[in-house]
C-alpha cells in the first residue's frame, strides 16, 4: 500500500478573483481515512520508524541482530526510542512525516535527507528546513527544498479563523528568514547524511551539486497539512497572491482529522512494546 491509493482527488489552486495577482502556483490533495480496507493510520504507522532512523541502518541492525537472535521485544523497542510521546510533537511530526511520504509516494520523488533522523530528544523539533527531495528520473537531477506546516485546528478550544493567520503566515515567513548561511548548513548536512539508498554514481552527483553555490535546479515548496474542514478560499487566495523574496511553490494535504490521524499512529507503534503512549 503506497500514500496515493489514499489520494482521492488532487486540483489546482485557483484566486477567487481574477483582479488578484498570482504570484505562484498551488495545489490541493485530499487523502481519504481509508483504501481498500486499509486505514490511513495504520500506512502511516508502519512508515513512522524509518523517518526517525534511517530505512537501511534499521534493515542491517536488525539482519545482525536477529542473526544472533537478540531479544526481539528489544529491537522494537528501539524502533520507538527516539519518537515523540507527546500529543504537540506527535502531531507536528505527523505533519511533516505525511508531507515527506507524499513527495515520496504520490510524487515519486526521493528523500535525500529528512530533518527527524537528526533529533537529539523525543519531544523536539530540528530547525532549518524540514526535508530535502530529489528527482533523479532525468537529468540534471531536480532538487527540492520542503519546509512543512501543520495545523490540528479547529479543536474544542480553539475554532478555525484561517489558515492565513497561523501555518500559511508562519510558512512564509520562515522561507522568507532562510538565507544563504542555512542553506549552506543544510546542504552540507544533507551531504553528510545522505541516504544510503542511492547508487554511488547517484550518490557522486547528488554530493556534487550540493557544494557551493548549489544545485542549479533548486525547488523550494511550501507544504500544509490540514484537517480538510478549515479549506477556505480566503487561504487560497492569500498563499496563491502573498509576495516573498523567495520563490517558491505550494502544496496543501488534506485529511479528516490530523489530531486523531497522529495518536492513533504512534499508538499503534508504542503499543509494540508492550504499553501505550502514555
Amino acid at each position: 500500500m503506497k500514500l496515493h491509493q489514499y489520494v482521492v482527488k488532487e486540483y489546482a489552486l485557483t484566486a477567487s478573483s481574477t483582479t488578484l495577482t498570482v504570484v505562484r502556483e498551488g495545489r490541493r490533495s485530499h487523502l481519504k481515512d481509508d483504501s481498500s480496507g486499509s486505514p490511513l493510520s495504520h500506512h502511516l504507522a508502519g512508515q513512522l520508524p524509518y523517518f526517525y532512523r534511517e530505512p537501511e541502518k534499521l534493515a542491517k541492525e536488525f539482519a545482525e541482530e536477529m542473526a544472533g537472535r537478540r531479544n526481539a521485544l528489544d529491537l522494537l523497542y528501539d524502533l520507538t526510542v527516539k519518537m515523540p510521546t507527546t500529543p504537540k510533537f506527535q502531531q507536528s511530526h505527523c505533519g511533516e512525516i505525511l508531507s515527506a511520504l507524499f513527495l515520496e509516494e504520490v510524487l515519486g520523488l526521493r528523500r535525500l535527507m529528512c530533518k527527524l533522523t537528526l533529533t537529539t530528544a523525543e519531544n523536539t523539533n530540528v530547525h532549518k528546513m524540514d526535508g530535502f527531495f530529489v528527482d533523479t528520473t532525468k537529468e540534471p537531477f531536480t532538487f527540492y527544498a520542503v519546509e512543512a506546516k501543520s495545523s490540528i485546528l479547529p479543536t474544542p478550544k480553539t475554532s478555525a479563523k484561517g489558515h492565513r493567520h497561523g501555518i500559511l503566515r508562519q510558512l512564509i515567513d520562515s522561507l522568507e528568514n532562510y538565507g544563504a548561511v542555512d542553506e549552506r548548513f543544510d546542504f552540507t548536512t544533507v551531504r553528510d547524511n545522505l541516504e544510503a539508498s542511492f547508487s554511488e554514481a547517484e550518490a557522486k552527483t547528488i554530493r556534487a551539486a550540493l557544494f557551493p553555490p548549489g544545485p542549479t535546479n533548486l525547488v523550494r515548496l511550501g507544504m500544509a497539512v490540514i484537517n480538510e474542514s478549515t479549506v477556505d478560499p480566503k487561504d487560497d487566495d492569500f498563499i496563491l497572491t502573498e509576495v516573498c523574496p523567495v520563490s517558491f511553490n505550494f502544496r496543501a494535504v488534506t485529511v479528516a482529522d490530523l489530531s486523531g490521524l497522529a495518536q492513533t499512529a504512534y499508538d499503534k507503534v508504542f503499543k509494540l512494546k508492550g504499553s501505550t503512549n502514555v
